[in-house]
């Protein structure tokens, strides 16, 4: 006998013991024949959850300029879906839609059910769904949220593209532009927060140290607001700790 076919029936003996000590534990389980079928059902059925969406169509293909997040390239990222969470799961965000659409493995593109989606992670982002009038203030928009800081002041932005379009040739483009719009949480609700001053308003009696804290770290404002806000908000949640 071969050292490989020693090693087969080896395996075949180990597999067999376990599926016997399985069956003597539950009378009713299914018998050894059956238990491949049965392991491949529970392996996939975590992934069908997510891999049950509607197809995505890609719109305005041709154009320079995109719906989506800072690019069109697919990204591995991580998602939380119906209460389960993927991993390494290609995906684009929809920005302009306010959509999450992942690329199956046989390279379908389908769209996520927002409601069903607690958060996604892609590349430094997280975004999270939060409800209007339960996560955030009534007026806003419920919606996917990026997380800017996470401390006791919560920031979050929105992203969001608009559709134009211009007239080239004789031919119809469609045009992308994007801005975010930034809440910080204070007493109780998010306050729109679009300019340094008005993130000074909000802490006017750190108003030198904020603006201390944007120098030390060299940030502009205005060219690099992300990072200009957070730092100025967990400057504020720092000196504000007792």
């Amino acid at each position: 006998m071969s050292h490989f076919t020693f090693v087969f029936f080896l395996v075949i003996g180990v597999i067999g013991i376990s599926f016997g000590q399985d069956i003597q534990a539950n009378s009713t389980a299914a018998p050894p024949e059956a238990q491949p079928v049965s392991l491949y059902k529970q392996a996939t059925a975590f992934s069908q959850n997510l891999y049950n969406g509607r197809q995505y169509y890609l719109y305005d293909a041709r154009n320079d300029e995109h719906q989506f997040f800072d690019d069109r390239k697919w990204r591995k990222g991580v998602v939380r879906y119906d209460e389960q969470q993927f991993d390494s799961i290609p995906m684009i965000y929809d920005i302009f839609r306010d959509e999450l659409v992942i690329k199956h493995f046989n390279g379908d593109h389908l769209l996520l059910q927002s409601e069903k989606v607690d958060f996604f992670m892609l590349g430094d982002h997280n975004f999270v769904r939060m409800e209007a009038g339960k996560d955030i203030n009534p007026q806003m928009r419920t919606g996917f949220y990026d997380i800017i800081y996470d401390g006791q002041s919560r920031t979050i932005a929105r992203r969001a593209k608009q559709r134009q379009e211009k007239i080239v040739d004789k031919r119809v483009i469609a045009l992308y532009p994007q801005k975010s719009y930034f809440y910080v949480f204070k007493d109780g609700k998010y306050h729109a927060t679009q300019s340094k001053k008005a993130v000074l308003n909000l802490f006017p009696e750190h108003k030198k140290e904020l603006r201390k804290a944007l120098r030390d770290g060299k940030l502009s404002f205005r060219k690099q607001k992300d990072a200009a806000i957070a730092k100025m908000v967990s400057t504020h949640d720092e000196l504000a700790k007792p």
